[in-house]
């Protein structure tokens, strides 16, 4: 058996492993800004290094642009138009456009 192969189980739980640090610590509000902006840095290229689906509860903070962490009222601007929530990241402009509800859209 390959070294490779061998040791990709293992890494790839030390990836999820990681993956769940990083998601605390984007949610935890006390924390520095500039610290919630590296990990949501780290965790977007370790998701993409490994293969990994960036977590659902994190996936709607981090901007898909800059990489930097959506803060309402800080470093994000929420509207609703038309059912829709329209998240515009106030660093780089970019907008992200989700149906308010999943079910419905006409």
């Amino acid at each position: 058996m390959k070294r490779r192969s061998r040791d990709r189980k293992t890494r790839l739980q030390r990836a999820d492993m990681a993956i769940s640090h990083l998601e605390d610590i984007i949610i935890d509000s006390s924390l520095d800004l500039d610290i919630r902006n590296s990990a949501a840095e780290d965790i977007f290229r370790t998701c993409m290094r490994h293969n990994r689906t960036i977590p659902e509860s994190v996936k709607a903070l981090i901007c898909r642009d800059c990489k930097g962490i959506l803060i309402p009222g800080e470093t994000a601007r929420i509207r609703i138009r038309n059912r829709i929530r329209i998240t515009t990241c106030l660093i780089c402009s970019r907008e992200r456009r989700l149906p308010l509800y999943q079910g419905e859209l006409n």
